[in-house]
């Protein structure tokens, strides 16, 4: 397999439950399954000229047409139903946006507090980042700063123990 196929199959594991979530607003389970297949092989035909940057909303797009296009046909295109899913449950949308609008504040909230530690604290979220995202040891990580390696724990230590102190300071009281 080359990048482009690892990169496909990336995108099917990150997006395919929001394509599925975009289209069964429009039809029943088993078409949104096929119509989400079928978003997926036209971004696998397409995949030189779609832009990797817009591939959020590239799928939302052609999934929403699929979906309309369907509709459009009466329904007419027949959908193969094979072994019956287990409790097929179609999901509640409302309930849906309102976890996805709870997950969307609370991800800027964190954001908000790792941009401040980044701003004030420039070691402390080096260390931090450099391990969790960077995926350093913290020998790595002192060879790459200059410093002595038990300094890189203390760092990462007193980093989480700053944000959970600003998060809690600054969130807690406005949810009151």
């Amino acid at each position: 397999m080359n990048e482009k196929d690892h990169r496909l199959d990336d995108y099917f594991v990150q997006y395919k439950d929001m394509v599925f979530r975009n289209i069964i607003l429009y039809v029943d389970y088993h078409t949104a399954e096929d119509l989400c297949q079928e978003t997926f092989i036209r971004l696998s035909e397409k995949r030189e000229k779609v832009d990797h940057e817009r591939i959020r909303e590239w799928l939302l797009v052609v999934s929403e047409h699929l979906a309309l296009d369907h509709l459009k046909r009466g329904g007419k295109i027949q959908t193969i139903i094979g072994l019956e899913p287990e409790k097929t449950e179609v999901p509640d949308l409302r309930l849906d946006t309102v976890l996805l609008a709870e997950e969307r504040e609370e991800s800027r909230r964190k954001y908000n507090v790792l941009f401040r530690l980044k701003m004030e604290k420039r070691d402390w979220y080096d260390a931090l980042i450099l391990k969790y995202v960077g995926h350093m040891s913290d020998k790595e990580i002192s060879e790459k700063k200059g410093i002595r390696q038990s300094l890189v724990g203390k760092w990462r230590q007193r980093g989480r123990e700053q944000l959970r102190k600003w998060y809690e300071n600054e969130y807690s009281e406005r949810d009151r």
